[in-house]
């Protein structure tokens, strides 16, 4: 992998991290991003010259990019002719700054005050990336003031990638249902991600989810992640994404929605540019996300290949943000991973078979 950093330093380009990443840094958020953004003092020419695989996405906010392959996340680069100029973004707290060789934090518009409380003044400007930099302060922050959603102005349009960028920093941060509730409001929801505002059609039985419809629900599942995975965080915002285009059947109020589901999120993954196997795998648990309620009830060798995938752990994890968000209480979890810790112990005991069962012994007369 490349040390962006590095390379940048021994060019002699100056740089800076800034925006969302210099946030992260100072907040003490993990560092594990998929997303970091630079702000460079010089020409794309010069990044050019330094990285091969260099992309130029034509974002409002990056004038040059770096692939995952490349750096193991995504580099977005500004270019700037002086590193210290002022109002490079939207909002004041995106000038906020921090130098990687040293550690040191820049701050040109004294945000400061408000960061040490994991706040920001959420801002009435103009500009087409007000509503990105709003969305992805507000999945961290906290806002000093409230302003109502529908005041931020709508993009006339975005690209894929701008859309891709704001939904993995949005489940980034740990508050990640208020940046959505922010989108749903301003109307972004409905004008850009259709499939996901469908699920304020669903309405589901109040005995079985207090916490609200599928839009109530998924925004509640999210607030359970224990870490903001950018996988699991996927899985979770879409997993019931098919309850609207499902039907009743035998009992089964929303009959089939897992697999209706899995289809239009690799659909809707697909359409933002993301990596095929973060599709696949996210796939994988919405698909399957209403197995583990089964194990402790059913024969688990039947769905042995399932079990032993290794992204079967993160679906249990999914799992238990979807039934501690329905206020189910942790029996049903708790039960659901003794099912599994008893099938993997048996699966390895030669005496027994998946399900626990003995196996018959074949014994030779010497």
């Amino acid at each position: 992998m490349t040390d962006i950093a590095a390379v940048m330093a021994n060019a002699r380009i100056p740089f800076r991290e800034y925006g969302i990443t210099a946030v992260d840094s100072y907040c003490g958020f993990s560092m594990n991003k998929p997303i970091k953004f630079f702000l460079v003092e010089g020409g794309i020419v010069d990044l050019a010259r330094n990285f091969e695989t260099l992309g130029y996405p034509s974002l409002p906010y990056a004038d040059a990019s770096l692939d995952a392959a490349t750096a193991g996340f995504e580099a977005r680069f500004l270019c700037v002719d002086d590193i210290g100029r002022k109002n490079i973004g939207a909002l004041a707290l995106s000038d906020f700054r921090r130098n990687p060789s040293d550690g040191h934090y820049f701050d040109p518009q004294g945000t400061y005050s408000v960061l040490k409380n994991r706040q920001f003044t959420i801002e009435l400007r103009e500009g087409e990336n007000i509503l990105f930099e709003t969305a992805a302060y507000l999945s961290r922050l906290q806002p000093a003031s409230k302003t109502p959603a529908r005041a931020l102005p709508l993009p006339d349009s975005v690209s894929a990638t701008w859309q891709r960028d704001l939904l993995s920093l949005i489940l980034q941060g740990p508050n990640s249902a208020a940046s959505f509730e922010l989108l749903k409001e301003s109307g972004f929801v409905k004008a850009y991600w259709p499939d996901l505002d469908a699920l304020l059609l669903v309405d589901h039985a109040k005995d079985c989810h207090p916490e609200g419809g599928g839009w109530s629900h998924t925004m509640e599942a999210l607030g359970y992640r224990k870490s903001p995975d950018l996988t699991l965080s996927l899985a979770l915002l879409l997993h019931d994404i098919g309850k609207p285009h499902s039907e009743a059947s035998e009992g089964h109020r929303f009959d089939k929605h897992a697999e209706i589901g899995a289809r239009i999120a690799a659909r809707f993954l697909r359409s933002l540019g993301f990596d095929e196997k973060i599709i696949g795998d996210a796939c994988f648990m919405i698909r399957w996300h209403m197995l583990p309620a089964g194990l402790p009830r059913i024969p688990l060798s039947t769905v042995s290949d399932i079990i032993l995938d290794s992204r079967f752990v993160d679906l249990l994890e999914l799992f238990r943000c979807d039934e501690f968000s329905s206020f189910k209480g942790p029996d049903g979890y708790y039960a659901s991973c003794a099912a599994y810790k008893a099938f993997m112990r048996n699966s390895r005991n030669p005496y027994r078979d998946q399900d626990g069962r003995k196996k018959a012994q074949i014994f030779s007369r010497l």
